[in-house]
């Protein structure tokens, strides 16, 4: 959270939340899970099982779910909510699903088809993997400066390392490759061991059970890194690969890190490609310049009360309304 929705939300009562039900809500996570895992642990905190299905309880007690299909038939929902789940971790199989079935819910699970089946995986991870290695050997001053040099950094503590390392560009993912490498870690082994990623036969599984899947790029790039041709193919390559391979007739998409920078003219693109295509970004409760695209919040973080979290949502609405930031201005 930024600045005003700490304020925000240091004032929310979640009382209010009877307040704000008149609308449809999209809340979203990436991983559920009751311990840490290496390609996860060193990039953001998730909540526990416990935690996921308190907030399930709470959404359903005071909205009613929606199914994605009501997206597609355009659907005026009100009062309700719909959740989704991105980068199509292994969780979302062996601990979301078996969730989602038992309290009648469906969503929507954005995917990367790149890492389906644990060939390969998302260069973020990789770099979590890492981070936790180093940790093991108490990120060793010889190690750190050797790894700094080979990215082309510089850092004045460990912490600074880290913030430089995890945030290394998408264009210089190959490095990290070499810093595996370096460091002597098998990251096929890894992947074969802990198998991170959603697998094919998973995803048909859960299609034939009435779930619904979305591209989210085929690698998880920032969009923004990217030329508007690469933008472009990385968005309809992902939808395709899952009509091609479940024979799915709909198009969801969801963008990887933000909306933000997204521009009209890869959006008019993207509608000239499917006409009702749904688009979800992470900009919170705003409006955007075309009913197709969706905002979602996240509600990942355990550390924060989720009826607290909505009303916040909510009450940052009512902020951008006031300083004229509600409305999504495109390019």
């Amino acid at each position: 959270m930024g600045i005003v929705k700490d304020i925000l939300y240091k004032t929310a009562n979640k009382r209010f939340l009877k307040i704000f039900k008149n609308q449809t809500i999209f809340p979203y996570y990436h991983i559920v899970r009751d311990n840490k895992v290496s390609h996860i642990e060193n990039l953001y905190q998730f909540k526990n099982c416990k935690q996921f299905l308190n907030d399930i309880d709470l959404l359903t007690k005071h909205y009613n779910s929606i199914n994605p299909k009501d997206l597609l038939e355009n659907k005026n929902n009100k009062n309700s909510f719909l959740l989704s789940f991105d980068d199509g971790l292994q969780e979302v199989y062996t601990v979301i699903y078996p969730i989602l079935k038992k309290h009648n819910l469906k969503a929507i699970f954005f995917i990367n088809p790149n890492f389906v089946d644990n060939n390969e995986g998302l260069y973020k991870h990789y770099i979590s993997i890492i981070i936790s290695h180093l940790k093991n050997i108490d990120f060793e001053k010889s190690t750190l400066e050797k790894i700094s040099q080979k990215l082309s950094f510089s850092y004045n503590s460990i912490d600074e390392f880290k913030h430089k390392f995890i945030n290394i560009k998408y264009s210089e993912r190959e490095k990290i490759n070499d810093v595996l490498e370096f460091l002597k870690i098998d990251i096929k082994a890894y992947l074969q061991e802990h198998r991170p990623y959603i697998t094919k036969e998973q995803i048909q599984e859960m299609i034939n059970d009435g779930f619904f899947f979305g591209g989210h790029t085929m690698s998880h790039p920032s969009l923004n890194q990217l030329t508007h041709e690469e933008q472009k193919k990385e968005i309809i390559n992902s939808i395709d690969w899952l009509k091609e391979n479940f024979n799915i007739n709909y198009s969801f998409f969801a963008f990887p890190f933000s909306d933000k920078s997204i521009s009209k003219k890869l959006l008019n693109e993207l509608f000239e490609y499917d006409n009702n295509i749904k688009l979800f970004g992470n900009s919170g409760l705003k409006k955007d310049i075309d009913n197709r695209i969706i905002q979602r919040f996240s509600l990942e973080n355990p550390k924060k009360t989720t009826a607290k979290q909505i009303v916040t949502e909510n009450l940052y609405k009512y902020f951008n309304k006031l300083i004229g930031k509600y409305n999504i201005k495109r390019k």
